[in-house]
């Protein structure tokens, strides 16, 4: 009798923390650290998940028995978590693949491992129509608080949020599309709820003030996209409508069809601007040349064909595999990007054709048997082995499954056109455990149970005492690590807002600890050490030993980084940047930094900016030659590399090849004719090579420098200079009275205009 009741009170409580996983994800995240989304959301969901594995065991236990449903889907699913172990395996980088990243979101095996159990949780947590029920409930009631917070925001400016002093657009994702594509899931549940004739005053009046909130969202989003996948998602509701003509609202199913005209309308024509929002700009990889890096990674080699680059490695693809053509983007050239613009091609070029073809394959599985599902009791008219728990119709209960799959369709149709989050993948997986569960209730053939009971001896006891406390362990032993890596973040985050140097060091410190293979943590303990140098060198009567020491641990961490990331393209940068700093305390430090570029141009040689800097550093280093071979190099990969020019043209002038670099300032002047810095320097280099006409030219250059700057002080000496080579002494001296009026303290002007005047100036 005991075991019965706690039997039952494990029961419940699986079951709340079942809702608790789909109230709370949407909406959760944490200020304390350094991105309030990715890590929170993921923990606070794997940590409710291991929960309901623990209760999963505690009923094994109590019940002497492993009793549990399996689906269609297990092997499918199964096989897509073999071929991404595959490639987390054999990955260009093993622990990204495995863990993921902190400062951005890439799908990774440990959390899609997760999601699997998830749904595993789903299909037997959610296993009666009234639990079921509750589940999409629960979620409907997450987007609803989602939508409200979002709309106070952009429509009322009053930010919630702010109060826990984090001011954030939405709850959902760190940008606003993913976000959008959750609401179009909250909207077409909720919509299609409204549908039902039997829908009782209250709950309809709940339903359509979610459906007005989630319409309002994207409608201050106004991404054409979403208008798209929404208008899909319309088209869905209105066949499930009139399949279920005889149990719909009529009016209901109109109103529905207004919709879609209106959002074809603003597909169309545009969304009206006063309807609009001013959320910010969404910068994406795009289209074309995600399929590009995606296809040079897939066809590269026989492992990257099969199983990928691994998970979480797209960065290194796009540095690899980026052309010069991308440099030609006005907005992105500079930019690194992560992720293409979509998971499914994210999924190809990280998982290989082998993960993206069982992923393909698990949801055309999941498809067939609910469009099976739906013909056949089309074609019946009855509904066999239905349970109105709920004290629904058998049509209703079946509209509110076929909502469920058609919400479901609509989230994998957005897999192919935006990049999804950890909220998106997970809504994916839950509508897809909603989907067999409840198709469940209309057919034996998608979920069946299956029960092992232990035998009543001394072996088996012991063998499946010892197998169910070794399962239990991995389960503690896990959420422990889960803890201590959360406490890492937060150390992290704590170390990033720290105004005291020693007080970040000691962060990391701890941070390091607890994760001594992040590479993102030694790079930042890194940029500590070298903030330190500096600080330490600007004293009065600096420590250079103590200087010299902290350089030297901003080397030593960074190159930890590079040895833990080697493809890692920022980090060589980082790294580079590390010995530029050394270069006034250890001689053979430039030439390190020559080298760390130089791996880094490897690595991404389609990137004019690290060419660049090599020229900076060849300049540095008075090798002149080298220097103009690789602003060159930069000027061959982006033709309109201004800073490049210049560094070109600094290093001819330098090698003395004169010539050579006023042509360099002649090719680049019509990007420069507003810059006062490059018209300055540009009449500097005619000035100083004294050719016809070239003091003429470099007088009308500073000229349209003073113009455009007024008090740019080097320009207006210059022409004082100008004037007083020409023995023009009256107009030199206006110049430099001009200077002395901008400059009190200069001495060169002063003992200038004393040389002029014969005596000191006035005051």
């Amino acid at each position: 009798m005991p075991n019965q009741r706690l039997f039952k009170f494990i029961n419940i409580f699986s079951y709340i923390f079942l809702l608790l996983n789909a109230l709370v994800v949407p909406l959760f995240f944490d200020k304390n650290l350094t991105n309030f989304y990715i890590i929170p959301k993921q923990y606070v969901f794997m940590a409710i998940v291991l929960v309901n594995l623990l209760l999963f065991a505690a009923k094994i236990v109590l019940s002497k028995k492993l009793s549990y449903r399996h689906s269609i889907l297990d092997w499918p699913i199964l096989a897509v978590l073999f071929t991404s172990l595959i490639s987390s395996i054999f990955s260009t980088n093993i622990y990204d693949s495995f863990f993921g990243r902190t400062e951005f979101f890439v799908m990774n095996f440990i959390f899609l491992a997760f999601l699997a159990l998830f749904y595993f949780l789903i299909v037997n947590v959610a296993d009666t129509p009234a639990r079921w029920r509750g589940v999409v409930d629960t979620l409907i009631i997450s987007g609803g608080l989602a939508a409200l917070l979002f709309i106070l925001k952009t429509v009322f400016n009053f930010d919630l949020l702010a109060k826990l002093s984090v001011s954030v657009w939405n709850t959902v994702d760190q940008i606003n599309s993913p976000f959008g594509l959750f609401m179009i899931v909250i909207f077409m549940l909720s919509a299609g709820q409204l549908l039902k004739k039997s829908l009782g005053v209250g709950r309809s009046l709940a339903y359509f003030f979610v459906v007005i909130l989630a319409f309002v969202c994207l409608t201050l989003l106004s991404f054409k996209l979403l208008w798209w996948v929404l208008l899909a998602g319309l088209i869905l509701l209105l066949l499930i409508g009139v399949s279920f003509v005889l149990e719909a609202r009529m009016g209901w199913i109109s109103t529905l069809f207004a919709v879609l005209i209106l959002v074809a309308v603003f597909i169309v024509f545009g969304t009206p601007k006063s309807l609009q929002s001013a959320v910010p700009v969404e910068i994406a990889l795009g289209v074309r040349p995600s399929w590009s890096i995606t296809s040079d990674v897939i066809l590269s080699n026989a492992k990257n064909f099969l199983v990928g680059s691994g998970f979480g490695t797209f960065g290194v693809d796009f540095s690899k595999f980026r052309t010069a053509d991308f440099n030609n983007d006005q907005f992105a050239w500079s930019l690194r990007f992560n992720q293409p613009f979509s998971s499914l091609l994210a999924l190809l070029a990280e998982g290989g054709l082998a993960t993206f073809l069982v992923f393909i394959f698990l949801c055309l599985f999941a498809l067939g048997h609910a469009l099976n599902s739906w013909f056949r009791l089309r074609l019946s008219g009855t509904v066999e082995n239905i349970i109105n728990e709920l004290g629904l119709s058998q049509n209703n209960a079946r509209l509110d499954v076929f909502l469920v799959v058609a919400a479901w369709i609509v989230l994998t149709i957005g897999l192919g056109a935006t990049l999804y989050g950890p909220v998106l993948w997970w809504l994916w997986w839950l509508m897809l455990g909603l989907v067999v569960s409840g198709l469940a209730f209309f057919s034996q053939n998608v979920v069946r149970h299956k029960e092992w009971e232990v035998e009543d001896t001394p072996q088996y006891s012991l063998s499946f005492s010892f197998v169910l406390i070794v399962v239990m362990a991995a389960v503690i032993m896990a959420g422990v690590w889960g803890v201590q890596q959360y406490m890492a973040e937060t150390a992290y985050a704590q170390a990033l807002r720290a105004t005291d140097f020693k007080v970040a060091e000691n962060k990391l410190s701890d941070s390091l600890a607890k994760r001594q293979s992040s590479d993102l943590y030694h790079a930042a303990l890194a940029q500590v050490f070298l903030l330190e140098a500096i600080d330490a060198s600007r004293k009065t009567k600096p420590d250079v030993t103590a200087v010299s020491n902290l350089v030297a641990q901003a080397v030593n961490e960074a190159k930890i980084a590079t040895d833990l990331s080697p493809k890692s393209v920022a980090l060589w940068e980082n790294l580079s940047t590390m010995y530029e700093n050394a270069a006034a305390l250890v001689p053979d430090a430039r030439s390190w930094a020559v080298k760390s570029l130089n791996q880094a141009s490897e690595l991404e040689p389609s990137n004019p900016v690290l060419f660049w800097r090599l020229g900076n550093n060849y300049s540095l280093a008075g090798n002149w030659a080298d220097a103009i071979k690789s602003y060159q190099k930069a000027i061959d990969l982006k033709k309109d590399y201004v800073g490049a020019y210049l560094g070109l043209a600094g290093a001819y002038e330098q090698n003395k090849e004169m010539d050579k670099a006023v042509e360099v300032y002649k090719t680049v002047l019509p990007a420069g004719i507003s810059n006062p810095e490059f018209l300055f320097n540009f009449g500097r280099l005619l000035y100083n090579r004294n050719g016809k006409n070239d003091r003429d030219d470099s007088e009308k250059l500073w000229q349209e420098a003073a113009r455009l700057q007024p008090n740019y002080s080097n320009a207006i000496y210059s022409l004082g200079l100008l004037y007083e080579a020409r023995g023009d002494k009256a107009t030199a001296l206006q110049y430099y009275y001009k200077v002395k009026d901008l400059n009190p303290e200069n001495k060169d002007v002063v003992e200038k205009i004393r040389n002029l005047v014969g005596a000191a100036p006035k005051e």
